[in-house]
C-alpha cells in the first residue's frame, strides 16, 4: 500500500499571509503545507480540500519519488470524504472536470452526514462521481483494499477516521479531539497510524483537534508500527522541531509527515 500526502496544512496553509514568525519565514520546504489530503496506490483520494488542484498539478508534474506517469488523475477511481469541513471537501468542484478518463466514472464514498454537507454549499449534481452511501464502520472493498469510516470526536461535525486493510493496516485521521477508551480495540497495533497535529501542547491548542503531545500519548496506547503527525497547526514548530520532539517523546517510530511524502507500506 503506498500513500502520498499532498497536503499536511491544518484549516489554513503555511506560511500564513503577512506572519513573519519562525515557520512561515522558514526556507525549509516541508515547512510549506497545503489542506490535508493523501492519495492511496494512485488511484483512491481522501478528501479535496481547497488546495486539491493545485496540488494534484504539482505532484503530476514533479512526481515525489520520480514515478513519472504513474500518479495520473485521470487514473482516480475513488474519493472518500471525512467529514464536511470546508479544509476537505471546497476542492470538489474542481474535480468534477476530469478529460482523458480511460476508467468509469469513479465513486464517492461517504456517509450521508457528510454528503449533506457537501450539498449544502456544492448545490449540483455529484456526477460524474456515482456516490456510494456507506454506514460507520461498514467494510467496503475497493481496489483489493478494505476500507470502512469510523466515527471519531472533533466537534458538532460528524466526522471519520479512515481506516484501509490490505497486507497491512493504515488509519488516517487528522482530524481529531479524543478517541474513546471503548473505541480503541479496532484501532490497536496497525501498521501506520496518521494523527491530528494541530498545536503541540497547551499553546494554540484547541478542544475540537488533540495536540500533538496527546498524539503521543494515544498513539503509545495503540502501539502501532509507525506514527505519523499532520493536519500541522500554524502554533507548533518547524518541522525539524516537530520531528526532533515527537522523536524525543514519542520513539523512533514517531513522525511529522510534509506535503509529498510517500511511505509504502
Amino acid at each position: 500500500m503506498k500513500i502520498l500526502f499532498l497536503g499536511t496544512s491544518a484549516g489554513w496553509p503555511l506560511p500564513r499571509l503577512g506572519c513573519n514568525c519562525e515557520i512561515c519565514q522558514s526556507k525549509d520546504p516541508k515547512d510549506k503545507r497545503l489542506r490535508p489530503a493523501i492519495l492511496i496506490n494512485d488511484s483512491i483520494l481522501v478528501d479535496t480540500g481547497p488546495d486539491i488542484y493545485h496540488q494534484i498539478l504539482k505532484f503530476e508534474n514533479c512526481p515525489p519519488t520520480g514515478r513519472a506517469g504513474k500518479l495520473k488523475i485521470e487514473n482516480l477511481k475513488t474519493l472518500v470524504l471525512t467529514h464536511a469541513h470546508p479544509d476537505h471537501i471546497l476542492g470538489f468542484y474542481d474535480l468534477t472536470h476530469i478529460y482523458n478518463r480511460q476508467e468509469k466514472n469513479p465513486f464517492l464514498i461517504a456517509t450521508q452526514e457528510t454528503v449533506n454537507g457537501l450539498q449544502q454549499i456544492y448545490h449540483f449534481p455529484l456526477s460524474p462521481f456515482k456516490l456510494k452511501i456507506v454506514r460507520p464502520k461498514e467494510p467496503l472493498r475497493v481496489e483489493n483494499l478494505t476500507l470502512a469510516l469510523w466515527p471519531v470526536y472533533h466537534n458538532h461535525t460528524p466526522t471519520y477516521a479512515v481506516k484501509v486493510k490490505g497486507r497491512r493496516i493504515m488509519i488516517y485521521m487528522p482530524d481529531l479531539s479524543r478517541l474513546p477508551k471503548s473505541e480503541r480495540r479496532d484501532f490497536r497495533g496497525v501498521h501506520l497510524l496518521i494523527l491530528d497535529g494541530s498545536s503541540l501542547g497547551k499553546k494554540g491548542h484547541t478542544k475540537t483537534h488533540q495536540s500533538i503531545d496527546e498524539g503521543i500519548r494515544l498513539a503509545k496506547d495503540l502501539n502501532p508500527k509507525l506514527c505519523y503527525f499532520t493536519h500541522i497547526g500554524h502554533i507548533t514548530g518547524t518541522h525539524q522541531q516537530l520531528e526532533n520532539y515527537v522523536q524525543k517523546n514519542g520513539g523512533k517510530n514517531f513522525h511529522i509527515a510534509w506535503d509529498g511524502l510517500e511511505l509504502e507500506i
